[in-house]
């Protein structure tokens, strides 16, 4: 992207894997980028929603400063648009969207990117795609202060940018509403409202014109959706919804309206990406997007004869192709396989005649997955760059040539070994249990030890990874392996396990954060956002503190520290009373030594004849 590169790292304490985002060599030189590089990653890390990509780390010194964030299986919504989708599709996408919204604007961030390429859809167990949103705050960091001679930088992308955006307005939450509000007329219509070539003109159109209906384009959108989409449109914040949630709520009460399109008959989905099936969210004739990338989904598939230069200099190899969206293309292919990440230059066979693309290879699907997952080995490949004519060519072939039906899956039978392991961790990782039993630990386990286990744990369950697992017990053991990487992440992670046991009152797992050297200042932070949401919590935990300092003072430290305890329940992040619960532990356990001394001093005192 334009601020950096991300690459696919492995984290060690756990063995599951991370992104790393790099900021551009380029842009390291200005020191103000660097530092809200640094701040506005914090920030967003902060909001802590699970629609947000979470972001467990980071470096904002030289040489490269950089961000270690969650690494997500699936892919972006960019590779579906062009095609338009059911509205039963898409609310579902997008009311995940609005609240990921909500919970960063009701925090003073406004994203100001958002786009189709900037929401990625995962799969989380059986159902609707889950939505994570990517990048908040990257396009706030580059505003009217940055030097001009930045290159590679734009704040917003113009096709979705906001008419005050562009007017370099002051902005509120209702600019990224907008941006949602191209994204639905684009996936409900196939198109973007004003599909102008340059950008000029599309901020131009932005700020003057009016979309045509998204019904006069495609009928199917259903009315009250429409009316839901051009209020979102509208050129001022103020005609527009006050806020995420009042979208949101618009969003599913037209989609309950609507009366309900024939339902047509579709084939049995594919398994996804990693091993977990795609949803199949909607009904009707129109297409729903898959989870995984181009050549393991089930959706409209268009076999290609493309024309592939591996290597520069090498003469060009004929793959079959299939899958072909905006975003890339599979080639199905059997032996060796390029590397990942390399690049090569594809020539496809558009209807609009042959069109070379540089391409990065981002996907292998082996002959064991593919015989695994029902469809043919290969490897996928993302254009690099594409252009707004590449985009629209593709499109132009998607609405033109004609999909062949997927081959009918074959389903495997449950593997018996598999099911004898998933059995045996199915009580302790089903249902809505805490971190804690979901890794079999006490609260107050000491971070190291919750990372060892965690390890342990996903090591067993990932072995199960390369049988012949059926769709369903492929299915739950990713859930169990998302549930195993979610706990042992936040439990062995300082800063995300002090916000978590905050929320549950956990005052000795707060209390192993501090030892393992959460600061004073990410307490504080952690801190306020905990008392806006209880704010009636401090009053009463301050009258427990008080009283247990009185205790203190008295020489009463049991019953300062229950005291101290009652109070650290209600407010666990008080850094001040965390410290004093401390000080009074350390004295009654030198007591105690004390009186054990004692004793040991004068074996017989106090006893019988």
């Amino acid at each position: 992207g334009g601020m950096g590169s991300v690459y696919l790292a492995e984290h060690v304490s756990i063995g599951s894997r991370v992104a790393v985002k790099v900021l551009h060599e380029h842009l390291t030189r200005y020191p103000e980028l660097v530092q809200r590089f640094h701040a506005e990653a914090r920030a967003v890390n902060l909001i802590g929603h699970e629609n947000i990509v979470s972001i467990f780390d980071l470096n904002a010194s030289a040489p490269r400063p950089y961000l270690i964030m969650e690494f997500l299986e699936g892919a972006p919504l960019s590779a579906w648009v062009g095609t338009p989708l059911s509205a039963g599709a898409v609310v579902p996408m997008l009311t995940q969207v609005c609240d990921a919204l909500h919970a960063a604007h009701a925090r003073g961030i406004v994203h100001r990117d958002l786009k189709p390429d900037n929401i990625f859809l995962v799969k989380r167990g059986r159902g609707m795609p889950f939505v994570k949103v990517l990048d908040f705050g990257i396009a706030k960091l580059v505003d009217a202060s940055m030097p001009e001679t930045v290159a590679g930088i734009i704040v917003g992308t113009p096709e979705y940018m906001a008419p005050e955006q562009s007017l370099s307005r002051r902005l509120d939450g209702r600019a990224d509403l907008y941006a949602v509000g191209v994204i639905a007329y684009q996936l409900l219509t196939g198109r973007l409202p004003f599909p102008d070539e340059g950008l000029t003109a599309q901020l131009v159109a932005h700020q003057t014109r009016q979309p045509p209906a998204p019904r006069s384009i495609c009928p199917t959108v259903p009315a009250a959706l429409e009316a839901v989409v051009l209020r979102a449109l509208a050129k001022t914040p103020e005609e527009r919804f006050p806020n995420a949630l009042a979208l949101r709520a618009a969003l599913e009460q037209a989609l309950a309206l609507r009366t309900p399109p024939p339902r047509a008959a579709v084939g049995a989905p594919r398994p996804a990406q990693g091993g977990a099936p795609p949803g199949t969210p909607s009904t009707g004739p129109q297409r729903t997007p898959p989870l995984a990338p181009p050549g393991a989904s089930g959706g409209k598939t268009l076999p290609l004869p493309v024309q592939v230069v591996l290597q520069p200099g090498s003469q060009p190899r004929a793959f079959t192709g299939s899958d072909l969206s905006r975003g890339g293309v599979f080639l199905h292919a059997t032996g060796e396989l390029p590397p990942l990440f390399a690049q090569v230059q594809v020539v496809l066979p558009l209807s609009s005649g042959p069109l070379s693309v540089t391409c990065e290879v981002v996907r292998h699907v082996s002959a064991e997955q593919a015989q695994a997952w029902s469809m043919r080995p290969g490897f996928g490949v993302q254009f690099v760059a594409p252009s707004a004519a590449l985009k629209a060519r593709v499109e132009q072939h998607l609405a033109s040539a004609p999909a062949s039906p997927p081959p009918a899956p074959r389903e495997p039978p449950d593997d018996a070994e598999a099911e004898r392991v998933l059995a045996m961790w199915r009580g302790q990782l089903a249902g809505e249990g805490t971190h804690y039993a979901v890794l079999g630990l006490s609260p107050d386990v000491e971070l190291e030890p919750a990372r060892e286990r965690a390890r342990e744990l996903w090591n067993a369950l990932s072995a199960l990874r390369p049988r012949p697992l059926s769709r369903g017990q492929r299915s739950r053991l990713e859930s169990m392996l998302i549930r195993v990487r979610d706990a042992g992440d936040t439990l062995g992670m300082p800063l995300r396990r002090a916000r978590y046991d905050a929320r549950l009152g956990n005052v000795r797992g707060v209390a192993r954060c501090l030892e393992a050297g959460l600061t004073a200042a990410q307490t504080d932070a952690l801190r306020r956002d905990f008392l806006a949401e209880q704010p009636r919590a401090v009053g009463t935990a301050r009258v427990h503190f008080l009283s247990g300092n009185a205790l203190e003072r008295d020489g009463q430290l049991q019953r300062a520290l229950e005291a101290y305890e009652r109070g650290l329940e209600l407010d666990p992040l008080e850094w001040e009373y965390q410290q004093r619960r401390r000080v009074v532990i350390r004295a009654l356990g030198a007591r105690l030594a004390g009186a054990r001394n004692e004793r040991a001093r004068f074996p017989g005192e106090g006893t019988g004849p």
